[in-house]
C-alpha cells in the first residue's frame, strides 16, 4: 500500500480548505447560469487552440534540444508534454511532470544533464517572455489595472523569477557556496551544476537557437494570454486583455511555489484577489479559473494513456519520488 507523505497532505489541505472558502462565498446558480455560455464548438476550438500552443513549445523545445547536439521528433516530445501535463494535474506526489520529461529525453538522449537544461529553459524562455511581454504593457496596463499593490506584486514576482535564474547560472555564485556542498557530501551537485552552466553557456552562444527559442516563446505567451482572454470572452467576463497580461505572470510565478496540490486552491485564491483590484466579482475569477483547469484536465487525458503505455517510465518517477523523503 502506498503511503502519502504528511507534506503531500498538507497540500492537500491546504487546497480544499482554499476552495471551501472560496466556493462557500460564491452564488453557484449565478456561477452555474454563465458557465453555460460555453458551447461545444468553442470548448472543441479552445483545446484545439491549446493543443496547437503546447506543439509550439514542443517546436521550441526541440530548438533547445538541438543545440546541445541532440535530436528528437516533435512527436516524441508532444507524447513527454501531455504525460507531464497528466502528472502535474491529478498526480499528488512532489515530483512533478518536469522529472518525467527529463527521465524521457535522458532515454533518448542518454545525456541527463542535457535532458535536465533543456526542460529547464523551456521553462525559462516562456517565464521570461511572459514577464518580458508584461513588463512592455505595463505603463499601458497600469492606466487599466490602476492598483499599485497588484503592480508591487507584480515586479515583486519578476524579480524572483530573475532572482532564481541567477542562481542557478551564475558560475561566480556556484564558486562561493561550491566549499559548502562539498563540506555537506554534495559535491556531485556542484559538478552537476557546474555541467549544467557549461551547457547553458553553449546554447546562449547558439545565436540562432536562441533567437529562434526567444521568438517562439513570446509568440507562444502571447497566444496564451489570447486564450484566456478567449475563455473569459466567452464567459462574458469584461476583462482586458492588458489586464490578463498583468496577471497571468503573478499567477504562474506564485503558483511555482510548492505550498499547494499543483497550485490548485492557491491559482484561485489568486484570481480572486487580483479580479478584486478591477471590481470584479468572486464568481467570475472562479468561473475563469476553473474553466481553464477543466479544459485543461481534458487537453491532459492523452497524456494518462501515454504514462499507462510506460511502465518503466512510472517506475522511474516514483523511484524519484520516494527519494525525495
Amino acid at each position: 500500500m502506498m503511503k502519502i507523505k504528511p507534506i503531500v497532505v498538507l497540500k492537500i489541505f491546504i487546497s480544499i480548505g482554499i476552495l471551501a472558502i472560496l466556493f462557500t462565498n460564491i452564488d453557484i446558480s449565478k456561477t452555474w447560469q454563465q458557465f453555460q455560455s460555453l458551447s461545444l464548438p468553442f470548448v472543441t476550438f479552445a483545446l484545439i487552440y491549446y493543443t496547437i500552443c503546447q506543439w509550439l513549445s514542443c517546436l521550441r523545445w526541440q530548438v533547445i534540444i538541438r543545440s546541445t547536439g541532440k535530436y528528437i521528433s516533435i512527436n516524441s516530445l508532444l507524447s513527454s508534454y501531455f504525460a507531464g501535463m497528466f502528472l502535474n494535474i491529478f498526480l499528488p506526489g512532489s515530483f512533478g511532470g518536469d522529472i518525467y520529461r527529463i527521465y524521457r529525453i535522458t532515454k533518448e538522449t542518454h545525456d541527463s544533464e542535457a535532458a535536465l537544461v533543456s526542460v529547464f529553459l523551456e521553462r525559462l524562455t516562456g517565464l521570461f517572455a511572459l514577464s518580458a511581454l508584461a513588463v512592455l504593457g505595463l505603463p499601458a496596463a497600469i492606466r487599466v489595472v490602476g492598483r499599485w499593490d497588484v503592480i508591487l506584486i507584480f515586479f515583486g514576482c519578476v524579480g524572483a523569477l530573475v532572482g532564481g535564474v541567477i542562481l542557478i547560472v551564475s558560475p561566480q555564485l556556484l564558486i562561493i557556496v561550491e566549499p559548502s556542498l562539498n563540506k555537506f557530501g554534495l559535491r556531485s551537485v556542484a559538478v552537476r551544476f557546474s555541467k549544467i552552466q557549461i551547457i547553458l553557456r553553449h546554447f546562449a552562444k547558439d545565436r540562432r537557437a536562441l533567437i529562434i527559442s526567444v521568438l517562439l516563446s513570446f509568440l507562444l505567451m502571447l497566444a496564451v494570454v489570447y486564450y484566456h482572454y478567449l475563455v473569459a470572452t466567452q464567459l462574458k467576463i469584461p476583462i482586458s486583455y492588458l489586464e490578463l497580461l498583468v496577471f497571468i505572470p503573478i499567477i504562474s510565478v506564485i503558483t511555482l511555489l510548492p505550498i499547494s496540490l499543483g497550485g490548485l486552491g492557491l491559482k484561485e485564491g489568486l484570481w480572486v484577489y487580483l479580479f478584486s483590484r478591477i471590481d470584479l466579482a468572486v464568481e467570475q475569477a472562479l468561473l475563469l479559473s476553473v474553466t481553464i483547469t477543466m479544459l485543461s484536465w481534458f487537453l491532459s487525458l492523452p497524456g494518462g494513456i501515454i504514462l499507462l503505455l510506460d511502465s518503466s517510465g512510472l517506475q522511474h518517477i516514483k523511484q524519484a519520488d520516494n527519494s525525495s523523503k
